[in-house]
């Protein structure tokens, strides 16, 4: 379903500098020269099997965004080759394209297109979606009244309503109380039933180790591990304890 081969991805850090207004074209040159890269993905090299769940893990900077929206095609790869086989939903950084002069309601179907849900569909479970994310009193309000969590509560019930193949989740179960929690994991447990492909990048391990086949471990863009969930889970711990 997923195949990446030799993945690397590098980003561009501009040193500061004067404005070339006052030194021209040699000081245009040296901040050409002083810049500096670094390296967020390192040759990374994996298959995930359709309907398969995989954990995603490592340390706040180890790699795990810059792969999902890699995955996503939100990022392209500076080398490496990439296979999808399927539509991929996206869902890094939950509500994080609400308009906040939109009304809860508008934000709703716009998101729903954001995640290839149309107007219908949307319309059909918009009763199902403003239950699930427990926002009815907000719903006719600007979503600048939401709070973070609601936002990501409300993003979560809409993307909850897609027939996607492939579902990429970003630390998604940190918002709400322990309720709304309980039931995104009936969720998303039934997508893993109807054979989904999905990716959960997360440091609660306890998510991890109860819904994925196989987890990756990834350090400063590396790959550790990839393997059972149980082992890899048991590596990652063995490596914060090294660092802390």
């Amino acid at each position: 379903m997923i195949a990446l081969r030799n993945i690397s991805k590098k980003f561009s850090l501009h040193a500061r500098g004067r404005s070339i207004l006052f030194k021209g074209i040699i000081q245009a040159v040296k901040k050409k020269n002083s810049q500096k890269t670094i390296c967020a993905l390192d040759n990374v090299t994996i298959d995930i099997k359709k309907g398969e769940v995989v954990g995603l893990i490592g340390t706040n900077g180890s790699g795990k965004s810059t792969l999902l929206k890699i995955i996503c095609r939100m990022y392209k790869p500076t080398t490496g080759a990439m296979q999808i086989k399927g539509d991929v939903v996206p869902i890094v950084r939950l509500g994080s394209t609400f308009i906040p002069d939109l009304s809860v309601k508008d934000n709703i179907f716009l998101y729903g297109a954001i995640v290839g849900l149309d107007r219908k569909e949307v319309r059909r479970n918009l009763k199902k979606i403003i239950d699930f994310a427990n926002v009815g009193d907000f719903v006719n309000s600007e979503a600048r009244t939401l709070s973070l969590g609601m936002e990501e509560r409300l993003a979560f019930s809409v993307v909850m309503q897609t027939t996607k193949d492939i579902l990429l989740f970003d630390e998604m179960l940190s918002a709400g109380d322990r309720s709304f929690r309980n039931k995104s994991l009936e969720i998303i447990n039934k997508f893993r039933n109807a054979k989904k492909t999905i990716i959960i990048s997360s440091h609660d391990m306890e998510t991890i180790k109860l819904f994925c086949d196989r987890t990756l471990l990834l350090d400063k863009g590396h790959v550790v591990d990839f393997g059972d969930t149980d082992s890899v889970v048991e590596k990652y711990t063995k490596l914060n304890n090294n660092k802390s």
